[in-house]
This record gives structure tokens, sequence and C-alpha cells, in this order.
């Protein structure tokens, strides 16, 4: 995946001749490509053709200027498709340690990647929730999961709506007026309400969050 990394030891176990190189991006598609058609979908959780999309409809947000990147760091610019690379590793479970080295960049660069990103994706408009409104949307929404459904069974039915907690740290009374509000009682633990809906096409078309509460 990565060009040029090779770490040797002498017999001291002193570290020589390293040499760091960032992950040549045509060639980490093609070798996987090579591994298989899901082999894509498998790391990164989408298909390559919205990989590209999404890089194309983000990268007027979060391009950097080479010119400025050598003169800062001596480096190459990172480009969009790394960046993206660090945000949906990170969201898939990777570790930032062994991400960031693929990538060949700073634990702090690491993190500006992975938000300059996930901004981007909510600042867009063409990647905006979109819950239908008016008659023909919804008319359109209600076909589709009849149409998904044994014998047309499902019929009115306009999105499918699900929640999870969000775990949290316990937050410091200076973050929030009401601490105990983020407490979950079912789950015994802080979080946050997170609840979505999809259209029958599996597409966010509405997402919420709030602190959980108890009853007194």
């Amino acid at each position: 995946m990565c060009a040029g990394r090779r770490i040797s030891f002498c017999k001291e176990g002193k570290k020589s001749n390293v040499c760091k190189g960032r992950i040549e991006w045509e060639k980490h598609i093609q070798q996987l490509a090579e591994e298989g058609p899901k082999a894509f979908l498998r790391m990164y959780r989408m298909e390559y053709m919205s990989f590209k999309k999404l890089c194309t409809i983000i990268s007027g947000k979060i391009l950097v200027n080479d010119e400025m990147a050598q003169v800062r760091t001596g480096k190459e610019g990172i480009s969009v498709q790394i960046m993206l690379h660090c945000l949906l590793r990170w969201l898939a479970g990777g570790s930032y340690i062994d991400i960031r080295l693929s990538a060949d960049i700073s634990p702090s660069y690491f993190y500006t990647s992975v938000y300059k990103c996930m901004d981007a994706i909510l600042d867009s408009e063409e990647l905006a929730y979109k819950f239908p409104s008016i008659a023909k949307e919804l008319e359109e929404a209600a076909q589709g999961f009849e149409l998904l459904s044994t014998q047309a069974v499902i019929k009115g039915c306009v999105a499918c709506l699900d929640g999870y907690l969000l775990q949290i740290r316990v937050p410091s009374s200076t973050e929030t007026g009401n601490v105990e509000a983020y407490f979950s009682g079912h789950y015994q633990t802080y979080g946050i309400n997170v609840q979505a809906a999809c259209d029958h096409k599996c597409r966010f078309v509405l997402c919420s969050n709030c602190c959980t509460w108890r009853s007194q």
C-alpha cells in the first residue's frame, strides 16, 4: 500500500535508513481491484464509484495548496482521496495510529483531515438530508417500500426510523448545565440519543440527536 516504506535495524536495535512514503493512490486502487470486486467495499464501506463521487463533491472545500504545504512541511499537500481515506477507515473502526502512518501525516493533521472531510460533507447541499414533504415525493417514497415488500403488503410507509445511544464520557458541569440529562437509565451509561430515518434505498432522509432523560 505504501510507497517506499523501509526500516532496517542494526545489531544494537537502532533504526537506520528510514524512508517513509505515502500511499500511492492509483496503485492502492489497483491492488484492491486485484483482490476482488468487494475489496474496496470491505475496506471503505462504500463502492469505489461512490467514493469517487464523494471526492468530487467535497474537493472544493478541502483541497490543500501544494505550494504552501511544501513550504510548511517540505512535502506535497495531502490529496482529497487520502484525506477521505483517513475519515472512512477511522469511521470503519481503524486505529488513527495505523491510518496516519499509511497517509504519512502527523497525528494532529490526521484529525484535521478527518474533521475537514466531515465538515465538508455536512455543509454540502447535494448530500443534505431530504425528507419527502410534498405529495409527489411522499407517493414515490411509499411506492418504493411497497415494491420491495412481499406481495406489496407495506403501504403508506415513507421512511424507516431507528435509533441508538451514542456512548460518551461523562460530561462536566462546565460543559452542560444538566449532566444527568445525558444518563440513560436503560443502558446505565452516559450518551446521546440518535434517531435516523432512511428511504427504501437505504439513503438517510432524516437525522436528529438529543440528550437522554430520566423520568423523575
